[in-house]
């Protein structure tokens, strides 16, 4: 008589093994696919800043020191290593306000840009013309008007951020399929009913790709407001440090900036994969 092979374990232990080692080999393709190049640079910043030091160019374990004796432990030039709270929360407020005030002002108009043809027709190259402009050349006029106060940058980092929202809402809401707009016409729904209801959640997406752009973007504007008549805030530090020479305190206060738009971008992203899955999942 034949002699039938071994039969897997009945448990089901080893395809739960196997399982695993997969799960791992997917989870280390994902470390080297996210982070892979970025420890590649670090690492050969390391290699070029220890053959060819330079004051304005420290290496990433300097600045990795000092940021943790400015923000963890105490030290640098700060009192206390809580101090950097006092000047990196003023930043994430001006911008989150900014954010805000923008998002609201910009939906709004967009939506109505793009309900309304002769609305459209008549401030559209006002649109484009204020596009035009860069945030660094109208920030001198707000500085004139409402001088270096909060209000000045919160005013300014909402008024660059509506643009783009004001276009992506326009495009977003003009867009949506006619026959959408006439099936609740067809159910008798009433226009701001249409409006809430069909057309805005048909625009999310794209009113949500300009909510994108605006997160990355109210931070370097809320730097870019803070190089000017400010005392406080990360972008004052940041020119404050690099005018006393202080480059590993400069660098680290670029590291601390680039950590805090990681923390933005990856909460946009996950409020992005719970509104719009619906959209994903219909690709």
């Amino acid at each position: 008589m034949a002699v039938l092979p071994a039969q897997a374990n009945p448990t089901g232990r080893p395809a739960r093994r196997t399982r695993r080692s997969r799960g791992a080999s997917h989870w280390a393709m994902v470390f080297a696919t996210r982070f892979g190049l970025l420890i590649v640079l670090l690492a050969l910043w390391q290699v070029v800043a220890s053959l060819h030091p330079n004051p304005h160019l420290p290496s990433p374990l300097q600045i990795a020191d000092y940021a943790r004796k400015l923000f963890v432990t105490g030290g640098g030039y700060l009192p206390t290593g809580s101090a950097w709270l006092g000047q990196a929360l003023p930043t994430i407020g001006r911008a989150l306000l900014g954010f805000a005030l923008g998002s609201v002002w910009g939906i709004a108009l967009g939506t109505l840009v793009g309900l309304s043809r002769p609305f459209r027709s008549t401030t559209s190259w006002v649109i484009e013309f204020l596009r035009a402009l860069p945030a660094s050349a109208v920030l001198p006029l707000f500085i004139l008007v409402l001088g270096g106060t909060d209000a000045m940058r919160v005013a300014f980092i909402a008024y660059t951020l509506s643009l783009y929202l004001v276009i992506n809402a326009a495009g977003g809401v003009g867009s949506v399929d006619p026959t959408l707009i006439l099936m609740g016409r067809a159910f008798r729904l009433s226009r701001a009913a249409i409006v809430w209801r069909i057309i805005l959640p048909a625009a999310l997406p794209q009113i949500y790709a300009g909510l994108r752009i605006a997160t990355n973007s109210a931070i370097i504007l809320a730097i870019v407001s803070e190089f000017f008549v400010a005392t406080n805030g990360i972008g004052y530090q940041i020119r404050l440090t690099g005018s006393n020479f202080n480059y590993l305190g400069m660098w680290s206060w670029i590291l601390l900036l680039s950590i805090v738009g990681l923390l933005i971008n990856l909460v946009a992203e996950a409020v992005e994969s719970r509104l719009l899955a619906w959209h994903r999942n219909s690709h």
